[in-house]
């Protein structure tokens, strides 16, 4: 009995011992089975992470690509606006070179232009205008025997001379002008008048009248001539060196009345003109007749005059003094310096 019992105590043991070897092995499979879903899980992340990295290279390079795309738009615009302002820039200059080239050459071959009167020059009008009821001066322009259509027509009022400067005070009555006929109704008020008229390419002509006071309609008839020209050049007096943009006035002798007078005309009917660089200058569509000639250095604030009837035979040499001359030099007939030839 009791070797039975030994043999059931070490069976019972050996029982404890084989049960106590599979917890064991279970247990050790159990923690291998968990530590094989950690291995697995820690690659998982693992390759997680290197695909996260990727994208966000790719994003990376992508956004360098587009910041280099950028720059050399950037870059090339800019570029090709400075290429573009050059070549505005250059045909501007060759433009420009032309027309100078132009303009030196036009200016060689051509007359020197005279000037148009500025505002502060023109002819003021008169207060109130005249209407049929004060009476009505009858035109008729003809050009040779034939009527002048579309002639300008200007009418001046004269209102005798100023005590001050002694010019005749001038101021427009009335400015139209003729139908195909030739022919104009003007309004004028009873006084003296002087009337001019003119077609593009003509000399003027003008006649002085006086509308009576009972008179309703006074005929007059204008009668449009040949035009002439005056030329010459401007010397420096006493030296005789070429005398470059001296300023030259020519006031006509509009008055038949005032021979004796100095010659006056109403801002609009005088013509200035400026010499080149060589001192010369010319004008044309001139009326033939007595014209006072005011000539102006440079700089210059006086100025000499001489009396001359044109057409001259040949170009006239206008000797004017330098700005160091301080005294004015009226001349009522042409000086020893104004002499024929160039």
């Amino acid at each position: 009995m009791g070797e039975q019992a030994g043999k059931g105590s070490s069976a019972s043991s050996e029982e404890c011992g084989n049960q106590d070897s599979l917890l064991l092995v279970k247990t050790s499979g159990s923690d291998s089975s968990m530590y094989e879903d950690g291995e697995g899980q820690d690659r998982d992340a693992g390759q997680g992470r290197p695909r996260e990295a990727r994208d966000s290279l790719k994003v990376v390079e992508l956004t360098r690509h587009l910041s280099r795309a950028w720059v050399l738009g950037v870059v090339a615009a800019a570029v090709a606006l400075a290429l573009y302002g050059r070549a505005v820039e250059r045909a501007a200059r060759q433009v420009g070179v032309r027309d100078l080239t132009e303009a030196a050459a036009s200016a060689r071959e051509a007359p020197v232009a005279p000037v148009v009167p500025t505002d502060e020059a023109r002819t003021l009008p008169v207060g109130e205008a005249a209407s049929e009821a004060d009476g009505v001066l009858e035109l008729r322009v003809t050009e040779g025997e034939r009527p002048a259509s579309r002639a300008q027509v200007r009418l001046y009022r004269r209102r005798g001379r100023s005590p001050e400067t002694g010019r005749v005070e001038w101021r427009v009555a009335a400015a139209g002008a003729t139908g195909n006929d030739g022919r104009l109704l003007m309004p004028a008020r009873p006084g003296n008048y002087l009337v001019v008229a003119r077609t593009e390419g003509s000399a003027p002509t003008w006649l002085n009248l006086i509308h009576p006071l009972n008179g309703n309609r006074t005929p007059v008839h204008l009668r449009l001539g040949g035009a002439t020209s005056f030329s010459g050049r401007t010397v420096a007096q006493g030296t005789g060196k070429a005398l470059p943009k001296a300023e030259l006035t020519l006031t006509p002798y509009v008055n038949s009345w005032e021979q004796e007078a100095r010659a006056d005309a109403p801002a609009e009917e005088r013509v200035t003109v400026t010499s080149d660089a060589r001192g010369h200058f010319r004008v044309e569509r001139l009326a033939p007749g007595l014209y006072t000639v005011e000539g102006r250095a440079p700089g210059g604030p006086f100025t000499v005059e001489w009396n001359i009837r044109v057409p001259t035979d040949e170009p006239r040499v206008l000797a004017l003094p330098d700005g160091a001359v301080r005294a004015r030099m009226p001349q009522r007939a042409p000086s020893k310096e104004l002499r024929c030839g160039m």
